[in-house]
């Protein structure tokens, strides 16, 4: 989408669907429309060139923007105020085609006129709009002799969270019926030949186009027969079976897994599968690297055209090579979605695309990807930069790195108030890790620590004068891309085409000149044995005053902090589940709590935050007696005073000791680390 002055971006615009409603960012101007599910996953963008016309109407949640596209249904956007349209317009001046203001129907009747306008039945009474049907969301057209039925694709994605769906609607159509006159054809009959070409009926009943048998999937968990149609998949399981359509995939990530013979094939969904209370936006499916596949698809030669043409021709009946890529690149072509494999980053072996690490209380692998951080496997999480806010390097529970550290953690921080924290990240990791991100240009908080590299305060990681970090330009030669999948071209803002997807020669990055340079600084660094750092002659005063130094203890007659709401649920509930599950660990026990408090409804998790809100104004009540009183100022005041002849003590004492080895100071490092717990603690 090309750039333009008077360019218009509204929030809250409701995408109308088949499987209900999402809320997100609408963006309109000369080059076209993009909108944007708020907080990542679905994006819909139609450029100038594939619009055919739109139109505005007043409905009960406002205003409502109508897309005519070129060979495809209508897009519907809602939420606009009624004098939005004025703006609209000016932002799409240029288009070729103005805004038509229509009236809704509201008269209640259910009778009318029905007329195909490119792919959408729109069905109007008394010459305005009633409603209109994408017919691409079609299933099934039956036709008797005066009725045309009409059944909508039932999968586990449809609906979301709505409880009731529309199933199937049908139309009346006697023989008297007006503007289906076809010789001696009835009118139901013209109506239904109508309707047919523009929906997926022919390619959604029969035999599968593909089988892949006994595919391993790790989320949902099991063993399933995977198939694929022409208009969605099947995972068929033995306790379990579920239904994709391919309108719900919006990107298809091909992960290799690190030291193991298997890749991932992670289809990410936009609505989730649904099951109870349990979504999974992604589907993890596991395939052994090595296993070879040859098949061929059992495809019409008009459903073949038809879905090569939509794809860019990238999909092919014969099926050669590894199981995963058939897998992948067939599921493309069918679903006209894209691929993603990893780009230029490696593991500090060089071998591997992905860090081991963990998140919450399971193991897993972080992809650092081209355009945003994969986490698999449990649960499947995806982080695109745009949304990222900051990265921390840190220590496992506590602040900077330290000497005695084997790992790190890496804490990033999302725009919508969410934290991620990757832990157990092994210490030769972080070169690589650092450097990805400063190329990607996320904003590090503790950059200065984090130059230092994982072994703390020292010499900062020289990066050479000539080094734009993020800006210089890398060749992505001898990775996992390929020629014809760009990394993560869905999650760009900007507008563009398809084509886009054929371009990966240039990503931002250093040269492998200045790349190598950098590792061998940080690494000699970081690997300098600790017994090449010439020792201090009789000059540990300084040291032993620190070893001396204590935090105030907290006073045992401060008042309790407030428990949260989740706390007081917690204390509520776990007894009845370790009753119920007698064999759980504890840290089982928190993480089963934990699922449990998603599932609250919203009247029952009121009570508890009724009580969290309770026991706050009791904290800051107490709080402002105690301080009143001064019963932290006895503390307070002695601190200094301790703190002021702790180097005095400290130097006596090191006079009549004898001197002692410098055993590499480790016992003072995890004495400070331990006061500065303490005071996090207070």
């Amino acid at each position: 989408m090309t750039d333009n002055s008077i360019a218009q971006q509204y929030g809250n615009i409701v995408l109308a669907h088949r499987s209900g409603t999402s809320i997100g960012n609408l963006k309109v101007n000369n080059g076209g429309v993009a909108w944007n599910k708020a907080g990542g996953g679905k994006e819909i963008k139609v450029a100038a060139k594939d619009i055919d016309g739109f139109y505005w109407a007043k409905t009960t949640r406002g205003s409502q923007l109508g897309v005519k596209r070129k060979g495809a249904s209508d897009i519907q956007f809602l939420g606009f105020r009624e004098k939005d349209v004025d703006d609209v317009r000016q932002a799409l001046h240029g288009v070729a085609h103005d805004i038509e203001e229509q009236e809704v129907s509201i008269s209640g009747w259910n009778w009318g006129n029905a007329a195909v306008d490119t792919a959408t039945m729109v069905f109007t009474v008394g010459s305005k709009p009633a409603f209109r049907i994408p017919l691409k969301d079609v299933n099934q057209v039956q036709q008797s002799k005066e009725e045309v039925l009409l059944e909508f694709a039932i999968d586990d994605t449809a609906g979301g969270d709505n409880e009731d769906a529309l199933t199937e609607i049908g139309f009346f159509v006697p023989k008297e019926a007006t503007g289906f006159q076809d010789g001696e054809e009835q009118p139901a009959k013209v109506l239904h030949d109508m309707i047919m070409p523009h929906t997926d009926s022919g390619a959604a009943v029969g035999d599968a186009i593909v089988s892949f048998g006994a595919v391993a999937v790790l989320a949902p968990r099991g063993r399933f027969e995977v198939e694929l149609y022409g208009s969605f998949m099947k995972l068929l399981g033995q306790a379990q079976d579920y239904r994709v359509q391919y309108d719900a995939i919006v990107r298809i990530f091909v992960l290799p897994k690190s030291h193991a013979p298997h890749t991932l094939v992670v289809i990410s969904l936009d609505p989730p599968i649904r099951k109870g209370q349990t979504h999974y936006p992604h589907i993890l499916v596991q395939f052994p690297s090595d296993e070879e596949i040859s098949a061929e698809l059992e495809i019409s030669d008009e459903l073949f055209e038809a879905k090569n043409q939509a794809c860019g021709g990238r999909l092919s009946k014969q099926l050669e090579g590894p199981a995963y890529d058939a897998f992948a690149r067939t599921l493309r072509g069918l679903a006209n979605s894209k691929i993603t494999k990893p780009g230029q980053f490696r593991t500090e072996d060089g071998s591997g695309y992905a860090v081991r690490c963990s998140l919450k209380a399971d193991d897993g692998y972080l992809y650092p990807l081209e355009k945003g951080f994969f986490y698999v496997h449990k649960p499947p999480t995806l982080l695109v930069y745009d949304e990222v806010e900051s990265i921390e390097f840190m220590r496992q529970g506590a602040g900077v790195l330290s000497n005695s550290a084997k790992t790190f953690d890496l804490a990033v921080r999302m725009k919508h108030d969410q934290e991620h924290v990757f832990r157990g990240i092994q210490k030769g990791e972080w070169l690589n890790l650092f450097t990805f991100i400063r190329q990607k240009r996320l904003r590090i908080e503790n950059l200065r620590e984090a130059e230092a590299g994982p072994s703390g305060p020292g010499l900062p990681v020289d990066f050479g004068a000539d080094i734009d970090t993020g800006l210089a330009q890398l060749d992505a030669t001898g990775g996992m891309m390929d020629d014809d999948d760009e990394e993560d071209a869905d999650f760009d803002d900007g507008g563009g085409s398809d084509d886009e997807d054929d371009d990966d020669s240039e990503l931002s990055g250093m040269s492998d000149a200045d790349d190598e340079e950098t590792k061998k600084k940080a690494t000699k660094a970081a690997a300098k044995p600790k017994a090449d750092k010439p020792k201090p002659e009789k000059k540990r005063a300084a040291p032993a005053a620190k070893k001396e130094t204590k935090k105030a203890k907290k006073d045992p007659n401060a008042p309790k902090r407030g428990l949260s709401a989740f706390m007081y649920f917690s204390n509520a509930k776990r007894d009845e589940v370790k009753k119920e599950n007698p064999d759980l660990a504890f840290g089982e026990v928190g993480k089963r709590l934990g699922e449990l408090w998603k599932e609250v409804t919203p009247t029952e998790k009121s009570k508890f935050e009724e009580m969290a809100k309770k026991d706050k104004a009791r904290y800051e009540k107490e709080k402002a007696a105690y301080e009143k009183s001064g019963g932290a100022g006895e503390s307070a005041a002695a601190a200094p005073k301790k703190a002021k002849a702790a180097p005095k003590k400290a130097a006596k004492k090191k006079e009549e000791e004898p001197e002692e080895e410098d055993d590499d100071d480790e016992e003072d490092v995890k004495e400070e680390d331990d006061d500065e717990d303490e005071d996090d603690d207070e």
